[in-house]
């Protein structure tokens, strides 16, 4: 049975696992120079950090760790479907489990930027870097998940064959449901109540500055940055194995799953993308005071 398709899975997953691996290396370069700063500090005799710079490392370094063992177990997962690239049906599959686990990926390593520039605080990078990944780069990974969907439709749907309704009517009704939320959620970005954020105000000169006495005002949220970096880690993994086990037992080259299973790692996706947007936008800080 013939189920070629003339969009190359092969060539795609190889530059998306060089890609990753990139990303990967500059994951944990981020991590040895945070590492490194602590340790020379610590060595020079330094007084130890203020309790809140200490709080804000806290809350990255997990999420650069986890961003980087996502970001290279992806990449070692998408070097699997380029070895399985020839069984369509296969790869296909391979090739939608493995966008919601490059999803994850990627919003855990921009978080990790936008959490190493509240340490550094870099107030207004950081607000504005919460701002476009919580809005618009969470829209952007469960698009891509649509596009993974696409390649298994066009496997399993073959001959003049449609996908069913409820399927298109689903994927098209979620990504414009989530295009309107996120521009929506960029316009009120500070119109809407928040849940956390470090008090920070504005001197004279403009610049941002943070009082003293008011670096705990906010809720500590280490602890749930924390379970988000590791359930993020784990989400990965399990499509890592899910990619692999597939590859070895999965069938004959054209055989696809139900489109019901792929409907639910297409709505997994958009779970992620979904709270991963809300987390950002509430955790935000406050406003600077002018």
């Amino acid at each position: 049975m013939d189920c070629h398709i003339s969009f190359d899975i092969g060539a795609t997953t190889a530059l998306l696992s060089q890609l990753t691996g990139v990303l990967a290396g500059f994951s944990f370069t981020a991590v040895v120079i945070s590492v490194s700063r602590a340790l020379d500090g610590r060595s020079a005799g330094q007084t130890p950090a203020p309790d809140s710079v200490k709080e804000s490392l806290d809350r990255a370094m997990p999420v650069m760790v986890c961003s980087f063992l996502a970001l290279v177990v992806t990449s070692i997962s998408y070097g699997a479907i380029t070895g399985d690239a020839a069984n369509a049906g296969r790869a296909a599959t391979e090739e939608l489990v493995c966008t919601l686990a490059a999803s994850v990926s990627t919003i855990l390593m921009f978080y990790s930027i936008v959490l190493l520039l509240e340490v550094a605080e870099a107030w207004d990078a950081a607000g504005h870097g919460r701002r476009v990944l919580g809005q618009f780069v969470t829209l952007l990974s469960f698009g891509y998940i649509c596009n993974g969907l696409a390649d298994y439709n066009g496997v399993r749907f073959r001959g003049g064959a449609q996908p069913p309704r409820w399927e298109m009517a689903f994927i098209y009704g979620s990504f414009c449901v989530y295009a309107l939320y996120a521009v929506a959620g960029y316009f009120l970005y500070h119109r809407l109540p928040r849940i956390g954020g470090r008090g920070v105000t504005r001197n004279r000169a403009g610049q941002i500055t943070t009082p003293p006495g008011r670096n705990h005002t906010a809720p500590d949220h280490t602890r749930i940055v924390q379970r988000i970096a590791t359930g993020s880690l784990l989400t990965v993994i399990a499509c890592a194995v899910g990619v692999g086990f597939y590859s070895a037992y999965g069938g004959n080259a054209c055989d696809t799953p139900p489109p019901g299973v792929t409907m639910a790692i297409a709505g997994a996706g958009m779970a992620v993308a979904l709270a991963s947007s809300v987390w950002l936008f509430l955790s935000r800080g406050p406003d600077p005071e002018g």
